[in-house]
C-alpha cells in the first residue's frame, strides 16, 4: 500500500487541517457546533430556520445522551425548554420520529428505548454495513487520512478527555476510515445506524474499563489499516463491535461482573479469535460453552415454544460445563493452552460413539445406548482440548439424504425452516451454520458432509478415504465411509482436520495416511493464502453433472455465476468437460442396497450392550422412520456379499471411475473439477412427504467422489432467489486436501460467501 503501510506518524505541523468527515447524519448540509446550549452555526454557512435549529437541538440532546432512552416528557415542557412555541418542536419530533429516535402523541414525546435484542440486532446490522465499508475503504486508504487517525487516536487516549469528547473522536476515528470508501449511499446507512446506537454510547463510556478495551481495540485495528491486512481487520471490526454490544447491554442490566458471559454475542467465532480472547482475558472457555448451551435452549430446543425449534441437537453434555470448567483450571496455571483445539466447543455427528453421552445413531432402538469408549475421533478433539458439547441429528443409521430420523424427525433449516437441512449429517450443519456451535463434526459415505453443507453455506470436506480413522462410527460401507470437519470458515475447517487425520491402529484403512508427504499440517499451509492465489489454479466443469429443472436452473446459475467469478480472479477455466453416461456410473458403483447391511451388522455385533445386533432386527420392527426408504433395501440384501458377483463388479466399476475422472483431469491439464453438490436447492419438506424422491434417485453429484474415494470439498457459492444456499463441489486428486484447503481459502477471501441466516441473527442474545 505505499506510505499506508505506516503506523504511528509525528505531525510535525499541528495548524494542518485534519480531514475532514462526512457529516454525521441529515445535517449533511450544515456544520454544528454541538458544545453550547444555544444553537449556533460555522460562520462560512447560513442561520437555519427555527424548525431546523429545534430539531438539530432535540435530536444532539438525545445523541449526546442528555435525553436518555426512555425518558418521556410533554411537548409543551420540551418546547419551553427550548423557548419556542409547540408548533416548531412538533415538526422536529415528527422529523426525530420519522428517523426512529422518538415516539411521540398529542401531547408526550418519549425517547426511543432499545432493550437488549434490539440493540444487538442494530450492531448486527452495523457489522454487514461496516464490512462491507472495510473492504472497500481499505484499498484506497491515503496517507493523509492515516495521519488524521493517528492524531483522533493520540487524543482518544489523552488524559483528563471527557467521555462526550471520546464518543465523538470515535465515532470522527471510524467515519475517517469509511469516508475511504468513497460511497455516499453506504456511508449514509451507517451513519443513520449509528444514530440509533448513540444514545447508547453515552452509557457505553461510563461502563469501568471498557474505554481502556476500546483503545487497545482502536490501536489493534489501526494497525490492521496501515497493514492492509482485510481478513485479519474483518476479524477485529467483528470483535469491537460485540464488545461495544456487550458492555452496552451489561450495563443496561445493571454491570458485566459476573454475569458478563451471559451478554456476550459469540456468534460467528473462529477459533483463532476464541484463542486470542482466551489469552487475553476476555474470556474462559467456560463462558464461551455457557453462551452455546444457553443459544442450544434459546433457538434449537423443540421445548422451548418461543424459539426457532431447529431440533438439531439431539442430547447435550452434562459435563461440558465441568469439561471446559478443567480446562480453564488447566490455563489458569500453566498459562498455556492444553491443545490446538483448547476451549472449543464442538458438536458431533450422532453416529460417532461418545463416551458417557448416548449415541443412537439416528435410531429410536438406540435412544439410551451409552458407549464406554470415544470414536478415534472424538478422543483425539478431546485431547487437543476440545469441549464435547453434545451430539446432532442425522437419518436412521445415515441411509439417507435428509435430517429426518426414528429419533428425532426433522431438523429444519435455518435458512428457510420448511426446507431440509439436508443429510445425513443434517443436525451438525444446522448447529454450525445457526451458531450453536464453533465448529461440527459429520461424517460422509455418499455425501452426508457435503450436501447438508451446500444446504447451510457452509465449508464441508470429505478427505481421501482412510486420511481419518472411522473407528467408533456407525458405518454404511466401509470403504467409502469418513468422519470430517464441518466449519463455517475455513481456517477452522483445516484446524480440526490437523486434530483428526493420522493412523491409527484399529483402522487398517488409515494407513493411507503415512503414506504421502501431503498428508497434515493444513492449517499452517493457508498462512499465505491470498485472494491473487486464485490465478494460479485451473479449474474443468463437468457440464453433465449440472441438471435440468426449474430447481437445477436456480442451482445452475449461482454456481455458472461463481464460475464467472473465479475466471474473473484469474482462475483457467477448462469449460465443458463430459463424464459421459455419467448416470449409469452412479448406478453401477452405488452399493449401498448390497453392502450396508453386512457392514452395519458387523459393528453392531461388535458392541455387547447394543439394544440390536442386526439391520433386518430393526426393519422387521419396523424401527425406522418411514421416508428412509433405502433401510429397506438394506434390510433385504443378503448377510454376506464378499464373494457375490454384482457386488465385486461394483467394487472394480468404482476402481475403473476413479481411474478415469483422474485422467480426465489429467488431460485437461485441471487441477480440480467443479461442478453443482447438489443439482437442486434445498427442498421443502412438502416434497419429502410426497416422495418425489428415493434416497438412490435424488440428484446430488457428492457421490461422484465418495464411489471413487477422491477428496472433494463443498464450498459456499451464493444464493438463489429465494435465499437458499448453494454449495460447488470441488474434487481433486487423492491427497489434495491441502490443495483443495488453499484453494477454498482462496475463495473464500475474494468472495467472502458466508452469510448467517436471518433468522438466527434475529434470535442471537
Amino acid at each position: 500500500m505505499g506510505e499506508a503501510r505506516i503506523r504511528h506518524v509525528a505531525v510535525t505541523d499541528p495548524t494542518r487541517p485534519r480531514h475532514r468527515p462526512r457529516p454525521h447524519s441529515s445535517e449533511c448540509d450544515h456544520t454544528w457546533h454541538s458544545d453550547r446550549s444555544d444553537i449556533t452555526v460555522a460562520t462560512d454557512i447560513l442561520t437555519p430556520t427555527i424548525g431546523e435549529s429545534v430539531y438539530q437541538e432535540i435530536r444532539r440532546k438525545i445523541l449526546d445522551g442528555r435525553i436518555a432512552p426512555g425518558t418521556r416528557v410533554s411537548i409543551r415542557s420540551l418546547a419551553q425548554s427550548l423557548g419556542v412555541s409547540t408548533m416548531p418542536t412538533r415538526e422536529a419530533l415528527k422529523r426525530l420520529h420519522f428517523e426512529g429516535l422518538v415516539e411521540f402523541d398529542r401531547r408526550a414525546v418519549t425517547v426511543t428505548s432499545l432493550n437488549a435484542r434490539e440493540i444487538r440486532q442494530l450492531f448486527a446490522i452495523r457489522l454487514t454495513l461496516e464490512s462491507q465499508a472495510t473492504e472497500w475503504a481499505l484499498p484506497r486508504l491515503d496517507h493523509e487520512s492515516i495521519v488524521s487517525m493517528r492524531k483522533i487516536l493520540d487524543q482518544m487516549a489523552s488524559s483528563g478527555i471527557t467521555a462526550h469528547e471520546w464518543r465523538e473522536l470515535n465515532r470522527e476515528f471510524h467515519q475517517t476510515f469509511y469516508d475511504c470508501a468513497d460511497s455516499r449511499y453506504l456511508g449514509e446507512l451507517i451513519r443513520n445506524t449509528w444514530d440509533r446506537v448513540q444514545p447508547y454510547m453515552a452509557i457505553y463510556a461510563t461502563v469501568p474499563h471498557t474505554l481502556d478495551e476500546a483503545r487497545r481495540q482502536h490501536e489493534q485495528m489501526f494497525d490492521l489499516m496501515c497493514d492492509g491486512r482485510l481478513d485479519e481487520l474483518l476479524d477485529a471490526t467483528r470483535h469491537h463491535l460485540e464488545h461495544t454490544a456487550d458492555a452496552i447491554v451489561g450495563a443496561l442490566d445493571g454491570g458485566l461482573g459476573s454475569d458478563k458471559e451471559h451478554h456476550v454475542n459469540y456468534a460467528e467465532l473462529t477459533i483463532d479469535e476464541l484463542h486470542r480472547m482466551i489469552r487475553s482475558g476476555e474470556t474462559t472457555s467456560a463462558a464461551v460453552t455457557g453462551w452455546y448451551l444457553n443459544r442450544i435452549d434459546d433457538i434449537d430446543s423443540i421445548d422451548n415454544p418461543d424459539g426457532l425449534q431447529i431440533n438439531s441437537v439431539v442430547t447435550v453434555n452434562d459435563r461440558a460445563l465441568r469439561d471446559a470448567a478443567y480446562i480453564d483450571e488447566i490455563y489458569a496455571k500453566t498459562g498455556e493452552l492444553v491443545g490446538p483445539l483448547h476451549g472449543v466447543p464442538i458438536l458431533v455427528k450422532d453416529q460417532g460413539e461418545t463416551a458417557g453421552i448416548p449415541t443412537a445413531f439416528g435410531s429410536e432402538v438406540f435412544a439410551d445406548y451409552v458407549p464406554d469408549a470415544d470414536a478415534v475421533v472424538v478422543r483425539r478433539l478431546r485431547e487437543a482440548g476440545a469441549i464435547i458439547l453434545g451430539k446432532t441429528s442425522m437419518c436412521d443409521f445415515a441411509a439417507g439424504w435428509f435430517s429426518f430420523s426414528s429419533r428425532s424427525e426433522h431438523t429444519k433449516n435455518p435458512y428457510d425452516p420448511s426446507r431440509e437441512t439436508g443429510g445425513s449429517s443434517a443436525g451438525t450443519a444446522a448447529a454450525v451454520t445457526a451458531n450453536l456451535c464453533l465448529v461440527g463434526i459429520g461424517e460422509d459415505t455418499g455425501g452426508s458432509i457435503r450436501l447438508p453443507s451446500s444446504f447451510t453455506n457452509l465449508f464441508g470436506l470429505r478427505v481421501t478415504t482412510g486420511l481419518i480413522p472411522r473407528t467408533g462410527f456407525s458405518p454404511l460401507l466401509h470403504f467409502q465411509d469418513t468422519p470430517g470437519p464441518m466449519a463455517r470458515t475455513v481456517t477452522d475447517l483445516a484446524r480440526v482436520l490437523d486434530t483428526i487425520v493420522g493412523f491409527d491402529t484399529s483402522d487398517a484403512y488409515s494407513g493411507v495416511a503415512t503414506t504421502n508427504p501431503d498428508v497434515g499440517d493444513y492449517r499452517a499451509a493457508l498462512d499465505d493464502v491470498a485472494s491473487s492465489a486464485l490465478a494460479s489454479y485451473r479449474v474443468g466443469v463437468l457440464t453433465d453433472a449440472f441438471g435440468h429443472g426449474v430447481g437445477e436452473d436456480q442451482t445452475n446459475a449461482v454456481v455458472r455465476a461463481a464460475i464467472d467469478e473465479l475466471a474473473t480472479c484469474g482462475t483457467t477455466v477448462v469449460g465443458d468437460l463430459v463424464m459421459g453416461d455419467l448416470q449409469n456410473w452412479i448406478r453401477e458403483t452405488s452399493l449401498y442396497s448390497l453392502r450396508s447391511k453386512q457392514d452395519i451388522d458387523a459393528f453392531l455385533r461388535n458392541r455387547p450392550t447394543a439394544p440390536a445386533t442386526s439391520v433386518k432386527e430393526i426393519v422387521a420392527a419396523g424401527a425406522f422412520h418411514p421416508l428412509t426408504d433405502l433401510m429397506r433395501d438394506i434390510g433385504d440384501a443378503p448377510d454376506d456379499v464378499d464373494d457375490n458377483p454384482e457386488y465385486l463388479r461394483g467394487r472394480l466399476r468404482q476402481e475403473e471411475w476413479r481411474r478415469v475422472l483422474v485422467s480426465m483431469m489429467a488431460e485437461a491439464d485441471v487441477d480440480f473439477l467443479v461442478y453443482p453438490t447438489v443439482q437442486v436447492p434445498a427442498p421443502t419438506r412438502d416434497d419429502l412427504a410426497a416422495k418425489r424422491w428415493t434416497a438412490l434417485d435424488f440428484p446430488t453429484n457428492t457421490v461422484i467422489a465418495s464411489q471413487t474415494s477422491l477428496p472433494a470439498m463443498s464450498i459456499p457459492v451464493g444464493f438463489t432467489d429465494d435465499g437458499l444456499p448453494i454449495g460447488m463441489e470441488v474434487v481433486g486428486r487423492q491427497f489434495s486436501e491441502r490443495a483443495l484447503l488453499r484453494f477454498a481459502r482462496a475463495w473464500e477471501l475474494a468472495a467472502n460467501p458466508r452469510r448467517p441466516a436471518v433468522a438466527t441473527v434475529l434470535d442471537e442474545g
